[in-house]
């Protein structure tokens, strides 16, 4: 099985003789801290192998596109006669900081040693002080507000701990306020939004605008609309500049991105609903979601949707615009060279199962217009009949907890569709396909895998556990860990050949095949036997 598994285009790939078990995480470091990783140090260890949980498995090599510094750190590190100037430096640095402030306290012992410098040493000392005290660190902030390109290279960090320095001298009417009224800037976003005013902010290049002038362009009462601006201003979605006078600034820009023109109307009208019945769904005695409770209905938060087709819209336009704004997994992987590469005209090369309108399948075709074979979209008959792909692609029904129809594929691919359901159901849906598979044929999950180990916060880690959290309320499940994924598929009857993280909000491509085929047949015989 081991020289069919996979075609390789890259022969300097580390890639373990054994096909059970081998996990390639390419690249884990350039979304981790080395610190965070068990068994990698920094250095030239970027591709040791792990301890403990991921002890059998081999790595690979391939970029994966995040800008923390972190990744920035591991890619500069990965030469080694750089690797050693740059330990040098750090520890000449270090031994040097070491001595000066061994000097410092031999000065604050017996000063009469260093009497013949002592205005020198004065004024070193005060420009020292100068430098460390909050004066100092006032000044960086604003020079950082003025021109954010010069720190860009700590975005990351700069991020995190700009937040939490904001909270570090609250009170408790200050942490009131913050937590119970942060809902108000999504509302008074989406009303600005509505009314345009993002529009003519960003349209008048840097010209500001008086409030006279907004509410006539918006046709809010000028009243009103003076104590909004203001309010926008505070929360910095437009900048205030004296005298009443407001304009657009980066933020006001990011507000007419794709992203969230449909971001907020969605997040308004559903998922704010949702999450607000959050605290009663995980208290509730019937196991019902906080989307049950919020809209007072039985259904799945997908089977709803397409019977409230004005949110099923806007939500797919969200999920469209987010996605263009993630990594593709095929950075990470070559699937005409890893997966198809003998495939001719008459094989079925891909078959994206529950793949919505079509979108993966367009793109799989526009990154490799020569592919061979058929291109399948399967998804219930209501949902291909919205779909508009080329002809190149065949749409085909199906009802993922039946018999996989489509037989010999060389990929049968899920995007976002196992998460959203508990562990059982996952499994029938997996088992589902293994009849149709042959030996060749691989499984592509593409979904999150999140580390088994506690991870640093970073502003990416920030977004990853407000998305989790919002996945329990539609759908009552959490994203999984790797660990979950593992014993998903073994019990489905899979064995995992490589993980591939392609996004720092740990979107993973999952490289899987069938495992013990007789004894999953016989195991399916008894199933409908004991039925």
């Amino acid at each position: 099985m081991g020289n069919n598994f996979s075609k390789q285009p890259d022969t300097n790939r580390e890639r373990s003789s054994s096909l059970l078990s081998r996990v390639s995480l390419k690249k884990w470091s350039k979304l981790h801290a080395p610190s965070d990783t068990p068994g990698v140090s920094g250095g030239n260890s970027v591709r040791k192998r792990y301890s403990s949980q991921y002890s059998k498995f081999s790595f690979n090599k391939k970029h994966v596109h995040n800008n923390s510094l972190s990744d920035r750190s591991s890619f500069e590190i990965s030469c080694p006669p750089e690797n050693n100037i740059a330990t040098m430096n750090e520890s000449t640095e270090f031994q040097e900081s070491i001595n000066l402030v061994g000097q410092l306290e031999a000065l604050l012992k017996d000063p009469n040693r260093f009497s013949s410098h002592h205005r020198a040493i004065a004024l070193l000392t005060h420009q020292v002080s100068t430098a460390l005290d909050g004066s100092s660190l006032i000044n960086q902030l604003q020079d950082l507000i003025q021109e954010p390109q010069k720190f860009s290279r700590y975005d990351k960090e700069i991020t995190m701990l700009t937040r939490r320095a904001s909270t570090i001298f609250e009170n408790p009417f200050q942490t009131y306020h913050r937590i119970a009224y942060s809902s108000l800037p999504l509302v008074i976003g989406r009303i600005a939004q509505d009314s345009g005013i993002f529009k003519a902010l960003v349209a008048s290049k840097d010209e500001a605008f008086d409030v006279a002038s907004l509410a006539e362009i918006t046709g809010l009462q000028q009243s009103t609309l003076e104590v909004f601006l203001e309010y926008m201003a505070a929360q910095h979605m437009i900048d205030d500049v004296g005298d009443f006078l407001y304009r657009a600034n980066n933020v006001t820009l990011n507000l007419l991105k794709p992203i969230t023109i449909y971001g907020l109307p969605v997040f308004n009208d559903l998922f704010l609903p949702i999450i607000n019945h959050l605290g009663v769904s995980v208290n509730d005695r019937y196991g019902r979601s906080a989307h049950n409770l919020a809209f007072n209905t039985s259904l799945d938060l997908t089977s709803w949707l397409e019977k409230n087709p004005q949110f099923e819209r806007e939500l797919d336009e969200l999920n469209r615009h987010q996605w263009d704004l993630v990594p593709s997994w095929h950075s990470v992987v070559d699937f005409q060279e890893e997966f198809a590469g003998d495939s001719d005209d008459r094989s079925f090369v891909f078959v994206d199962v529950g793949g919505g309108t079509g979108d993966q399948c367009i793109v799989l075709l526009d990154r490799f217009p020569g592919l061979k074979g058929y291109v399948i979209l399967q998804d219930k008959p209501e949902i291909l009949h919205k779909s508009q792909v080329p002809d190149r692609i065949l749409k085909v029904p199906y009802n993922f907890f039946s018999d996989q129809p489509i037989h010999g594929a060389y990929v049968y691919y899920f995007r976002r569709v196992l998460s959203k359901n508990i562990d059982e159901t996952v499994i029938q849906i997996l088992k589902a396909q293994v009849p149709a598979m042959r030996k060749e044929s691989f499984l592509l999950i593409d979904d999150k895998v999140l580390p088994d180990m506690k991870l640093t916060v970073t502003t990416s880690m920030l977004n990853l556990l407000e998305l989790n959290i919002l996945m329990f309320a539609c759908f009552n499940v959490f994203e999984r860990r790797q660990s979950q994924w593992l014993r998903l598929l073994d019990e489905a009857g899979y064995e995992v050949a490589q993980i591939h993280p392609y996004s720092d909000l740990h979107d993973c491509i999952i490289v899987a095949k069938v495992k013990f085929r007789s004894v999953m047949q016989r195991l399916d015989m008894v199933d409908q036997g004991d039925i």
